[in-house]
């Protein structure tokens, strides 16, 4: 399985969390103001956003690429090493 998110679906995901930071998490104004700074920082369109939209493939990619070896030598299967 292969899932890669443009930077705009990233930047969905990040908006996401970043509010539920905010809004949810107990944090002192000048942390608050530190988020939304980060949030700021990393807007749609950013070259910080894109770089981060990139990593974000990266960790997500790898695992699900850790997931299925697991499952595939929890059947019993031969998974090849790189």
């Amino acid at each position: 399985m292969q899932l890669i998110l443009e930077v705009d679906e990233a930047w969905s995901v990040v908006s996401l969390v970043v509010s539920q930071i905010v809004d949810g998490v107990e944090l002192s104004e000048e942390g608050r103001a530190a988020v939304r700074k980060w949030r700021t920082d990393h807007a749609d369109g950013t070259e910080a956003m894109a770089s981060l939209a990139e990593e974000l493939n990266e960790a997500l990619g790898a695992t699900i690429d850790e997931k299925t070896r697991r499952r595939i030598r929890r059947k019993g299967g031969y998974v090849p090493s790189h």
